[in-house]
């Protein structure tokens, strides 16, 4: 079972001052939106030392502006996989907004 890398949505923290579940985008998210997310691969417990660094995001994608989203990603994800990982939030949550 090598060879793959399981992500998962990073848990978002809460924030005292605004009182409010957040995630830190470093700048690169400016809008609220559902369709904001941020992934991490999950460590391998079956290895010693696996991968996975559930505190390095490996995607993430959000809104900036009405209809303008942005995507950052890192590897192993090539730049086809996390686009086709960011249209899926389209797919899902279109009544959300």
């Amino acid at each position: 079972m090598s060879g793959y890398t399981v992500l998962r949505n990073k848990a978002p923290r809460w924030h005292e001052h605004l009182q409010c579940w957040c995630l830190n985008f470093h700048g690169r998210v400016t809008v609220a939106s559902v369709k904001n997310f941020q992934l991490v691969a999950i460590a391998d417990q079956s290895q010693p030392g696996g991968k996975g660094d559930e505190e390095t995001v490996l995607l993430q994608f959000g809104k900036v502006g009405d209809d303008t989203f942005t995507m950052d990603y890192r590897q192993p994800l090539s730049a086809f996989q996390a686009f086709a990982i960011c249209l899926t939030s389209f797919g899902t949550k279109l009544a959300c907004e």
